[in-house]
C-alpha cells in the first residue's frame, strides 16, 4: 500500500491543470510524485517568486525620477564691483559727495573767520562806533534787525510824553537805558519839568523809517526818523506843533537785551521858546 501523495504549495504561477480523459483514449499515466520530487519544485516556486520580486523592486526603483541636483553657488563667481558699469556709478557718487562736503566746510571757515573778526574800538565818550573801512555793519543779520527795531521802540517812548503822568513816564523810559545814560537823561527830564507842566505839553511820536548806521557784535547805532506832535498851551491858547525830526540812538547789548546808551537829535527839544 503506497503513501498519501503530499499537496504542493500554491505557487505565484499558479498549478497546472490535469489533462481530462477524453473518450476512446486511454488515460496518460503519471509517474509517482516522490518527496525529492516535491522539494525540488517547493525549491523552483521559491525560487521564481524570489525573481519577481526582485524584478518589481528594480522596477519601482527604475520608475522612480531622481532628485535634481540643487545648483551650486560657485565660489569663483564675480561680486558687485567687479561689474564695470557699477563701480563708476560708485565713483561718481563718492565724488559728488565729496565736492559737497568741501563746499560746506568751506562755508562754515568763512562763518567762523567773519565771527571772529576783532571787535571794533568804541569811543564811549562821543557814543561812536568804529568799524573797518568799507564794512559799517559786521554783526549778524539777525542781532541787526533786533537792535534797530528796539531803537525805534526806545527812541518813541523817550520823544513821547505827558504833562499829567509826567514822572511815571520818565520811569518806564529809563528801564530802556543803560545806567551811565540814564544819569544823562534823567538830569534833562528834572530840568524842563516845571516849565512842561506849566504849559502842560502832551509831545506824541510816531516812527516812520529806522536803519542800522553802524554796528558790531556789541554795539550799534540807528538812525529813527519821527514825527512829533507837540500839544501845549502858550499864553492862554492851545498850540499845536508838528515837527519831523531824526534822532541817532546808539544801542549796547547786555544781558538785559539792547539798551539805548545815546541819543542825539538834529534839533533841541522845543521847551519855551
Amino acid at each position: 500500500m503506497s503513501r498519501p501523495t503530499p499537496r504542493r504549495p500554491a505557487s505565484s504561477r499558479g498549478t497546472t491543470p490535469r489533462p481530462r480523459k477524453l473518450a476512446g483514449q486511454s488515460p496518460t499515466t503519471r509517474p509517482e510524485e516522490t518527496d525529492e520530487t516535491v522539494e525540488l519544485a517547493d525549491k523552483a516556486d521559491k525560487a521564481e517568486t524570489a525573481d519577481e520580486v526582485e524584478a518589481v523592486e528594480t522596477t519601482s526603483e527604475a520608475s522612480t525620477p531622481e532628485p535634481a541636483d540643487e545648483p551650486t553657488v560657485e565660489s569663483g563667481a564675480p561680486g558687485l564691483l567687479a561689474r564695470p558699469r557699477t563701480t563708476r556709478r560708485l565713483v561718481i557718487a563718492l565724488v559728488l559727495v565729496a565736492l559737497v562736503l568741501f563746499a560746506q566746510a568751506v562755508w562754515f571757515g568763512i562763518l567762523k573767520v567773519t565771527e571772529d573778526d576783532p571787535a571794533p574800538k568804541v569811543t564811549d565818550t562821543a557814543g561812536e562806533i568804529t568799524v573797518p573801512d568799507g564794512r559799517p555793519v559786521v554783526a549778524s543779520e539777525i542781532a541787526t534787525v533786533e537792535g534797530v527795531e528796539a531803537a525805534a521802540k526806545a527812541a518813541q517812548d523817550i520823544v513821547a510824553v505827558d504833562y499829567q503822568k509826567y514822572d511815571a513816564e520818565v520811569d518806564a523810559a529809563a528801564k530802556v537805558m543803560t545806567s551811565k545814560f540814564e544819569g544823562q537823561y534823567r538830569t534833562t527830564a528834572r530840568d524842563i519839568k516845571e516849565q512842561f507842566v506849566l504849559q502842560k505839553t502832551v509831545v506824541q511820536a510816531n516812527v516812520v523809517a529806522q536803519g542800522v548806521v553802524r554796528a558790531n557784535r556789541t554795539r550799534l547805532q540807528a538812525l529813527v526818523f519821527l514825527n512829533q506832535v507837540v500839544s501845549r498851551e502858550r499864553e492862554g491858547k492851545p498850540e499845536t506843533v508838528v515837527t519831523p525830526f531824526k534822532v541817532l540812538v546808539t544801542m549796547v547789548h547786555t544781558d538785559q537785551g539792547w539798551l539805548v546808551d545815546g541819543l542825539d537829535t538834529d534839533q533841541r527839544r522845543d521847551k519855551t521858546n
